[in-house]
């Protein structure tokens, strides 16, 4: 009885977070692909002209491919039968590091930006996923289950050992490096549910940033260039949807309204936009929304102890 009350009070507040219109983000997104196929996973080049992704436009292979920001023909950059999955550009522009299943296992590999042979960054006979290169270019951060536990490593971009840098029991996901290179922030259920989490690069104590309670979870952070804040997915409003935060933590900000689902925001390097991938066309399509400028007015909200900031 008191799992139904608390969804009815979730569905509540979504109603009301929806009704309630404010200036401070218009969800004004623009879609970026229109293929058949499902599109997801986007990341920015660094000069923000391009965004790499993962489509199952190749008789439903998880694939890489580019397209330019503004839309247009996407270009393939994988074709190995095995899944591609979770690109990110490298800093210079030059390489594209993806997890791939190609060796039998899932493992870090990249790809030169132009296209060509990729190369085999892990090759631990465990799981490893979701690439994240630190902002100099020297380092990959990635998730792996080495140590027993899903926890947060990083390696050399030339490969090499892996250093771990989380150690909690709990599974940690999803790495993405500071601006500055001083942090990593990533998904933790170490609070009981999976919410978003900042701790050194060198490692050491993790600070929790979202508090989203259970069953409701936060995925995929993204840091603005600026790292003030921390765009990130998130079903505390109800739906599916694209939230922002100070880096440091405070009041979630809702990016996206529509009910379709809305997942795995990228910062764009001017930190003007962010992409992310949705399912409002009726299939997972990528798509881009503006980051508004200057203050915003926005309206607060108290649910389970959470300051919810939204339009």
């Amino acid at each position: 009885m008191a799992r139904k009350f608390f969804f009815m009070s979730m569905g509540i507040l979504a109603l009301a977070v929806a009704a309630e219109p404010s200036p401070a983000w218009a969800d004004d997104a623009i879609q970026i692909t229109f293929d058949v196929a499902e599109d997801f996973h986007p990341d920015w080049s660094p000069d923000g002209s391009q965004i790499v992704f993962v489509s199952k436009r190749n008789a439903g292979d998880n694939n890489v491919w580019v397209i330019p920001s503004a839309g247009g023909d996407g270009l393939q950059h994988t074709t190995d039968p095995a899944h591609d999955d979770c690109p990110a550009w490298s800093p210079d522009g030059s390489l594209i590091a993806f997890a791939s299943y190609r060796s039998g296992n899932w493992d870090i590999w990249m790809v030169p930006a132009t296209g060509g042979t990729p190369t085999q960054v892990t090759t631990d006979p465990v799981y490893e996923k979701d690439p994240a290169w630190s902002p100099d270019g020297s380092m990959i951060a990635f998730d792996s289950y080495r140590s027993g536990n899903r926890d947060i490593w990083v390696i050399p971009a030339t490969g090499g050992i892996a250093t771990q840098i989380t150690t909690d029991p709990s599974e940690d996901s999803w790495p993405t490096w500071s601006p500055d290179g001083s942090q990593i922030a990533f998904c933790s259920f170490r609070s009981g549910s999976r919410t978003v989490w900042v701790i050194p690069a060198s490692g050491g104590t993790a600070t929790q940033v979202t508090t989203t309670p259970w069953p409701l979870q936060d995925g995929f952070p993204s840091w603005s260039p600026d790292g003030s804040q921390i765009a990130f997915r998130s079903e505390i409003g109800g739906n599916r949807d694209i939230w922002v935060i100070p880096s440091v933590g405070g009041s979630p900000i809702q990016v996206t309204t529509d009910p379709a689902l809305d997942d795995h925001p990228a910062w764009s390097p001017g930190g003007c936009k962010i992409a992310f991938y949705s399912e409002r066309s009726g299939n997972r399509e990528i798509w881009v929304i503006n980051v508004p400028s200057g203050p915003t007015a926005l309206e607060e909200t108290s649910w389970g102890g959470i300051k919810v900031l939204h339009r």
